[in-house]
């Protein structure tokens, strides 16, 4: 059965059976409240399964970190080990020369060039190469300038002699090589000459 109902010069029709009380009501928000429990659950679950992953993941990531260092710190360690078994290898040929000193005299300088060749050649192998300036153009970022020295043979900025070599590792600088750089020739030797 349909009332007409007026308002403001307006009719509506109502259909009494469209018209819910206030028991169904509450009931229809009961259901509503429920499926939102339900969901807040259902989220809540999914919240504590993904936390869960997470502190696994953590977890995982903190074991790995903690494993790659420490094989880090075991490759450092034998690549010492590696080098200190190399040194001695020229520290055995250092003793072995100063033993055969003691008898032949004329061994010693011969034990010590020994020594000298095994001690480069295990820089060699470790990637060290030696830095020879000598006669070549001084180099600020190879070599360090103890001081400079007139010569009539070399010219401006060519490195004399070398006091103390210098070293690379892998192309990247060690220790500079101290030398002595040619300032040219004397200018005033020359103008004496001329007269």
């Amino acid at each position: 059965m349909a009332k007409k109902k007026e308002n403001n010069n307006e009719t509506i029709n109502i259909n009494e059976e469209e018209i819910l009380t206030d028991e169904e009501i509450q009931k229809i928000e009961e259901q509503e409240k429920e499926k939102n429990e339900q969901n807040v659950e259902k989220l809540k679950e999914e919240l504590g399964k993904m936390n869960d992953q997470y502190l696994r993941l953590y977890a995982d990531f903190d074991n790995y970190r903690k494993r790659v260092q420490r094989e880090i710190e075991e490759t450092k360690e034998a690549t010492k080990r590696a080098l200190i078994n190399d040194f001695l290898t020229i520290l055995d040929n250092m003793e072995k020369a100063l033993l055969i000193s003691k008898d032949h005299k004329d061994s010693i300088i011969e034990g010590i060039e020994l020594t000298m060749k095994s001690f480069k050649d295990l820089l060699k192998k470790h990637g060290v190469e030696e830095i020879d300036p000598e006669k070549k153009q001084f180099d600020p970022d190879l070599h360090d300038a103890l001081m400079t020295q007139e010569s009539e043979d070399a010219p401006k900025n060519t490195v004399l002699q070398t006091l103390q070599k210098g070293y690379l590792y892998k192309d990247k600088l060690i220790r500079p090589a101290k030398v002595i750089v040619s300032s040219g020739k004397n200018e005033k030797t020359n103008n004496n000459k001329e007269d």
